[in-house]
Formats: structure tokens, C-alpha cells, sequence
């Protein structure tokens, strides 16, 4: 255990403050990355650890927040990764010397890996590797990974960290309303990535204090892990030509408290704050003893990047779908031979629809690449969904691919008591975060006994803790063979998940459909079978959940084992109460006939590949403009709105985006010319000096999708530049984007010279640390706080446009 985690479990530290903020104030020119100025400028960042360790804090950051190549490349400096990261490391260690621990500061690239992003996880892992490795060696006590706001790229930093340094790894997601941007919360980030390797997690930047509160308090209901939490200073405030964080230090300081008595371990600040936050809080504290919470056990939980679901005694009995699985489905073989993904897509929707809570995906067809199919299969199926993933694959190398791509925490099937698949299998389960399937089978075969097979469950739980992979990761599956050669090999299955649960303790799981495997009426047995192993203490069946018998008996056996409190789920599944989240109707229940509802409900769950039949009819009795208007708006709004009220987040949002924008595409060809001139021309941009893009690319796609003629600038644009793209392609609308409060200043400037040359243009701005309050202040038309938001002030402003 390194010295730092030692002194965490045994004192709360105190943390330092915003280092940009800093820079800033000390004579860092706008726009100028904070990292290639700092070798010319060793003592100003030097002056600011000083100030920083003066004030009181125990831990001090390194200034490498964008110093990965994908950022560093914007300045024309990838090759100096290594050397700044370095320096910086040394830099911040000799000021620390032993008073303090240094941090060595990894913030995300800017983009979002596969599928929702432009870059593989493996690039990803490249990138933070090459950091992370130079920290290290720079001197840096601990990895620091801050500010990331989605988990798939927070896990590529996490593997990078954990695979190439052998140092302590902290974590650190930034929330808005509970939520990161592409929808995780901190229990699934808890689950995550304390799976991972994690030795820290926690929160930062975000709103406020206030916020991270609420956010800490779920943090520490979901881990026994230490937590980290460093809080903006408030929202910034553009007031008097200078960027102002109202909070005070004495504001912030009363919170330091309130975070301990939550259970933080780490508690520092972020955007805003100085060494004088630092200072108050230090006298805040009115102990430094850890407020530990009485550790707790807890179930087997697997996770999809926005929500975890459980297996455990006291749990509802998880279904998990069986049905993407081409042995014995011709249908799902071929399938997979032609990569139609929005069959299997929609065949994954309807068994979630019918009540799976998780997804069982085998793609084993003979001849095909099974390792290119499972990471396939795992990035269209975790972007069309949100329920966690069973990776039915007992390949190694082809596993690997697969768990590199899944975004949350999966589960393997399996592994077995066999030597090689032990040392195969497991390891992979330890490295990506994942919970593994124990099948009690061996070199032998099925043992007959029940005894035998708690034989060899005993066996794999005892080697998956030998590889640090936690007894609630392992979940045995007692394996059960067709009635049909011998009906009383059923009943010790049953037996055999009495003994693992009575002696083991463990979470249980079985492949249901085996039993009744050559016998008619196959509904019969399974749903039967399934009855007596959720009475035996059966925690998860791998079923069809179309089979309603099926679903019937676990909400039945739920009730009756206890594992259903107040017949909530019972109730619900009988049709007696409503379930309590609005339920989106499927494609698949809609009327078939070509309709403007169905292309809603395509639109709505972002299914791509039955658009241009559908829109082939719709054009034989409706005019292009009338589908656009009344198919393709209306359901993009209702996407919106969900988007808005948090039912459904940005990889939903996107993907109901892209599959409007195929519709818009086709029915551009069927109008008029002057119709798509009309809909209007809109140029965005982020202004000079600003690197950072990921929110301005979601308001460009999500502006295509709505029809508009989207000119991108890109990154780090000029006033002049922007004003002669307005000119050259006589755009009614401007966006300009800035994510850094050194760069929000630029906006007034684009907007003043815009307001000198007479355009008759409309200006919006936006980005994470612009408001309201400040777009009024600089002269903008429209403030936009999301993408969804940016579409409905675009609307507005072409309609006043029309008007005027």
C-alpha cells in the first residue's frame, strides 16, 4: 500500500485549488495552453504550489490537466508529452517535498471513445499511457484523472493508469444534475470503476458545492472506497470585463464539513478558487479523522453506463435475455454474418421490452471473426440500450475485445474449473472490471452430485480472490442438463444451488432453457424448473424473456421467496399499477402500415435501417415538406424534451438525431430547391484560443438533424474568420462556443466586430462556463444552454428573422 492511500484511511486531506485561475491572475495570456507555457515560466508555477502548500494543502497538482498528445496536438505539440509531464511533475514535487503529495493531473482528451465518439478505446489507452507513464516518472505520488464526463473515456484513463504505472489511481467525474454528461450518476461510476482498480473516486468542477453534496452523499452509498470531492468556487460570472466566481472563501469553507461528516477523504477545490479557499477551508475542518461508514457487503452488481442492476438474496431475480445467441436461431447466425446490427438491435429491444434487466450476447458462428463480432455486437448494442451486457464468449483474445469496449462493468460467461480457463478467463475479468460466471464443470465434465459441483464452485471463488476479484464478482451457475435423458438430474441442480448458496455465500445464475432441451411444450418445464431454482435461492435465470410464463413465474417466485417488498414488482408486472418511468413504445408494437407515427417511434429509438423503406412509402401519399414537418420535427422535439427532463441522455439524444438526419437526407432529394435554402444557414465556431470542441459538435449534429446548413469552423477561430464565413455563406445565425472562462472574453469581441461590419446576423452563444447573465452582458441574441436548448433559440431566431 503506497504512503498516500495509508494516510488517506487515516486522515482527511486537504486538497489545493484552481490552478487556471491562478495562471490567469499571474500573466498566462488568453488562449495560451497552460502547459507549453509553464517550461518558460517555471517559477510562476512554482509561486502558485508554494501559495497553495502555504495555505494548508496536503496535496498538490500537477499542471498537466491538457497535457495528452490529442490536446497537446492542437498547438502543434504532441511530441513534448513526455518532457512536459515530466517537468511538471518535478516541478510540483519540489515544492511539495514531504510536506505534501503531489497529483499528477490527467484530464480528458476531448473526445468521446466509439460509438459515441471519433476514437477507439485502445487510441484512447495509447494517449493517456504515454501521460500517465511520464507522471510517474516525473515523481507524481498518485494519479489524479479529473474532470472526465464520461465514463468510457474514464475507463481508458483508469486502465492506462492502472496497466502502465503502479502508482494509486484517484477518479474524478464532473455531474450537472446528478448526472455526467452522457448520463452516468455516481453509483454507476462507483460500481464501475471501483471494479476497475480505482483506489479513489469521487467529484469535481460541476455547479458548486451545493450540488456535489447530493452527488458525494451517493458516492458513498455505493463504495467503501475513500472519496474525493473539489467543488468550483460557484458558476463563473463575466462582471467588468473580468471573469468573477462569487463564492467567497468563508462560503466555501462552511462546506468542508458538511463533506466530512459525508465520508470524503480528499477535499480540495476546483474552477474559481485560490489559495485564500484554501485557507478557509483549512480552518474549517473541526476534525481530520475519517468518517468511515460501517463497511458493507455488497451484491453482485453489473452496470450500462447510466444505471447498475443487481443479483443478490435480497434482490428482485435478474432476467437476463438469451435470445442474441445464433446456436439453434438461423436467424441471428446469419445475422451476424451480415453485421445487421439493427435486427439484432431490434431483437435486444424487444427482450428489454418483455423485462430483461440484462442482455446475454453470443456471437459464436463458426468461420466469422468472433472477437471483430463481440466488440461490434457491444458498441451497437450499448448505444442502442441501457441495460448491462453478459459477454458469452469463452475465447480469450476475442473476449478482450469486447470487455475493452463496453463502457460499464459486464459480465463474462464464463469461466469454468477447468486449469486453462482459470488462467485465461480470469485475469481479463480482474483487468477490465468485470463479474464472472463459474460454471461447475471440469476437466471431467458435469459432475452428477450436487456436492461435486460445490466441489468446483469452491474452487473458482477461491482462485478469483487469488486475482483480487471480490467474491460478489463471481457468480456460479450450477448448470442443468435436458430432462428428456434423465428428469432427476433437474432436481440436483436444485440441490446444488441450495449448497452454494448455504456454504458459499454467492451470487447464482443459470442457463434455464437447457432442462426441457428435445421435449414438447418446452414452456412448460422451463417455467417449472425456474420455479423450483428461485425457490432453491436462485439469484439470475438466462431466459426467453418473450416467453410470458417465463416472466410470470419469476414475478410470482419474487413475491413468494420474499424478494419482493410490497408486491411492488408483482403488481406492476400483473398490470395492477403503472411502472413508475414512462415507458417508450417500441417500434415493433406500432401499426405497420407506413404511417407518420412509425416514423416517430424510428426516430424516437434511433432505428436507422427501416427509415428509407418506410419514408419509400410515406412519399407515395404525403408531400416531403409535410413528413418533415409533421414525422421528423415533432418526434426530435419529444427526444428533446426527454433529454431534457433526464429520461433519456446524449447517446440516446444522438442516436434519435442520426437516424432523423437519414430521413432529412433522403427527403432533401424530393424538395424544391428553394425549400432547403429557406430552412436556413447557421456557422459555428469555437473562439480563438479555445481547444475544445465536444459541446459545439453535438449542436452541429443535432442542427443537421433538424434540416439547417451547418458551416463548422472548428477549433480556436478568429473574429475575422468567423465574420467572413457569415459573408461568404450569408448564414442567419452565429454560434460561438468557449469552455474556459480565459476564452469566454473572446465572444464580446466577435460580437463587437460583427456589430461593426452591419452583418445581419443572429449570434448565440454557449459552453460550460457561459450564462445567461453574460451572453446578455456581451450583446448575444440567444443563450444556449445545451444543444437542445441551441436548436429551439435557433428556431426562434429564424422566425424573428422572417418577420423582421
Amino acid at each position: 500500500m503506497s504512503n498516500f492511500i495509508r494516510t488517506l484511511k487515516t486522515k482527511v486531506l486537504l486538497g489545493d485549488g484552481a490552478m487556471g485561475t491562478m495562471l490567469a491572475a499571474l500573466g498566462l495570456p488568453p488562449g495560451q495552453s497552460p502547459e507549453l507555457w509553464m517550461p518558460e515560466h517555471p517559477e510562476t508555477i512554482k509561486k502558485i504550489h508554494q501559495a497553495y502548500l502555504e495555505a494548508g494543502s496536503e496535496v498538490i497538482q500537477t499542471n498537466t490537466f491538457g497535457a495528452n498528445a490529442i490536446k497537446l496536438k492542437e498547438y502543434h505539440a504532441s511530441s513534448l508529452v513526455r518532457e512536459i509531464n515530466i517537468k511538471a511533475a518535478k516541478l510540483a514535487k519540489e515544492v511539495a517535498g514531504t510536506k505534501a503529495f503531489v497529483a499528477g493531473i490527467v484530464g480528458p482528451s476531448g473526445h468521446f471513445p466509439a460509438p459515441l465518439g471519433d476514437i477507439s478505446w485502445t487510441e484512447l489507452v495509447e494517449v493517456f499511457a504515454e501521460q500517465v507513464q511520464a507522471l510517474a516518472e516525473g515523481g507524481a505520488d498518485f494519479i489524479f484523472l479529473e474532470t472526465f464526463s464520461d465514463l468510457g473515456e474514464a475507463r481508458a484513463a483508469l486502465y492506462a493508469a492502472k496497466q502502465y504505472t503502479s502508482l494509486p489511481v484517484a477518479c474524478s467525474l464532473t455531474y450537472t444534475k446528478g448526472r455526467t454528461l452522457t448520463g452516468t450518476t455516481p453509483e454507476v461510476a462507483a460500481v464501475v470503476l471501483e471494479a476497475m482498480g480505482a483506489d479513489l473516486v469521487g467529484a469535481n468542477c460541476s455547479t458548486g458545492p451545493e450540488e456535489l453534496l447530493e452527488v458525494m452523499a451517493a458516492y458513498r452509498k455505493a463504495t467503501n472506497l475513500p472519496l474525493l470531492v473539489e467543488p468550483n468556487a460557484g458558476m463563473p460570472e463575466f462582471i467588468a470585463g473580468k471573469t468573477v466566481y462569487k463564492l467567497s472563501p468563508e462560503i466555501m469553507a462552511r462546506y468542508v464539513e458538511p463533506f466530512r461528516q459525508l465520508g470524503v477523504n480528499l477535499i480540495g477545490a476546483c474552477c474559481g478558487s485560490t489559495p485564500e479557499h484554501i485557507k478557509a477551508m483549512s480552518q474549517a475542518f473541526v476534525s481530520r479523522e475519517p468518517v468511515w461508514p460501517s463497511p458493507r457487503t455488497f451484491p453482485t452488481r453489473l452496470a450500462s453506463r447510466t444505471q447498475v442492476v443487481s443479483l443478490g438474496t435480497s434482490e428482485l431475480p435478474l432476467m437476463i435475455g438469451e435470445r442474441i445467441n445464433p446456436t439453434a436461431r438461423k436467424t441471428i447466425a446469419e445475422a451476424f454474418r451480415q453485421e445487421n446490427w439493427p435486427l439484432l438491435n431490434e431483437e435486444a429491444r424487444n427482450q428489454v421490452k418483455a423485462g430483461a434487466l440484462a442482455l446475454d450476447l453470443n456471437v459464436g458462428v463458426p468461420g466469422l471473426d468472433e472477437g471483430h463480432l463481440l466488440a461490434q455486437g457491444v458498441q451497437h448494442l450499448q448505444l442502442a440500450l441501457d441495460v448491462p451486457l453478459v459477454l458469452d464468449c469463452t475465447r480469450p483474445e476475442a473476449l478482450e475485445k469486447g470487455l475493452q469496449e463496453y463502457q460499464g462493468k459486464a459480465l463474462i460467461n464464463s469461466v469454468n474449473g477447468e486449469e486453462g480457463s482459470l488462467n485465461s478467463i480470469l485475469p481479463l475479468a480482474r483487468k477490465y472490471g468485470a463479474a464472472v460466471i463459474g460454471l461447475t464443470l471440469d476437466e471431467r465434465g458435469i459432475p452428477e452430485k450436487a456436492e461435486e459441483r460445490l466441489a468446483i464452485a469452491e474452487k473458482i471463488v477461491r482462485r478469483a480472490q487469488e486475482y483480487d476479484i471480490a467474491k460478489e464478482d463471481v457468480v456460479i451457475d450450477c448448470l442443468v442438463l435436458t430432462a428428456a435423458t434423465s428428469p432427476g438430474i433437474a432436481m440436483e441442480t436444485v440441490r446444488a444451488i441450495q449448497l452454494v448458496k448455504e456454504r458459499l455465500g454467492v451470487s447464482t445464475v443459470l442457463g434455464v432453457s437447457n432442462v426441457s432441451h428435445g421435449l414438447p411444450q418446452r414452456s412448460w418445464l422451463n417455467s417449472t424448473f425456474l420455479a423450483l431454482a428461485l425457490g432453491a435461492g436462485l439469484d439470475g435465470a438466462i431466459v426467453n424473456p418473450l416467453d410470458t410464463r417465463v416472466g410470470e413465474t419469476v414475478a410470482s417466485a419474487a413475491l413468494l421467496t420474499g424478494r419482493d417488498p410490497g408486491a411492488q414488482n408483482y403488481l406492476v408486472r400483473s398490470g395492477k399499477t403503472a411502472p413508475i418511468v414512462e415507458e417508450r413504445k417500441d417500434p415493433g408494437s406500432t401499426n405497420k402500415e407506413p404511417s407518420l407515427e412509425t416514423l416517430h417511434e424510428l426516430i424516437i429509438h434511433g432505428q436507422q435501417d427501416q427509415i428509407v423503406n418506410l419514408l419509400e412509402k410515406l412519399l407515395m401519399k404525403a408531400a416531403p415538406l409535410t413528413i418533415i414537418n409533421e414525422g421528423i420535427i415533432p418526434p426530435l422535439e419529444r427526444i428533446g424534451e426527454l433529454f431534457a427532463k433526464g429520461e433519456v441522455f446524449l447517446p440516446q439524444l444522438m442516436l434519435s438525431g442520426d437516424a432523423a438526419k437519414k430521413a432529412f437526407d433522403l427527403l432533401k432529394k424530393h424538395l424544391p430547391r428553394q425549400a432547403l435554402e429557406h430552412k436556413g444557414t447557421i456557422v459555428l465556431g469555437t473562439v480563438k484560443g479555445d481547444v475544445h470542441d465536444i459541446g459545439k459538435n453535438i449542436v452541429r449534429a443535432l442542427l443537421e438533424n433538424y434540416g439547417y446548413r451547418v458551416i463548422d469552423l472548428g477549433k480556436n477561430i478568429p473574429a475575422e474568420e468567423f465574420i467572413a464565413a457569415v459573408k461568404k455563406e450569408g448564414a442567419q445565425i452565429l454560434g460561438l462556443s468557449a469552455l474556459m472562462t480565459t476564452t469566454m472574453v473572446e465572444m464580446e469581441r466577435v460580437i463587437k466586430e460583427s456589430r461593426k461590419e452591419n452583418l445581419p446576423v443572429k449570434i448565440i452563444v454557449g459552453g460550460a462556463v457561459v450564462t445567461e447573465d453574460y451572453a446578455r452582458q456581451i450583446g448575444a441574441d440567444g443563450y444556449g444552454k445545451d444543444a437542445v436548448e441551441a436548436v429551439k433559440i435557433v428556431q426562434a431566431l429564424l422566425k424573428e428573422t422572417e418577420v423582421g
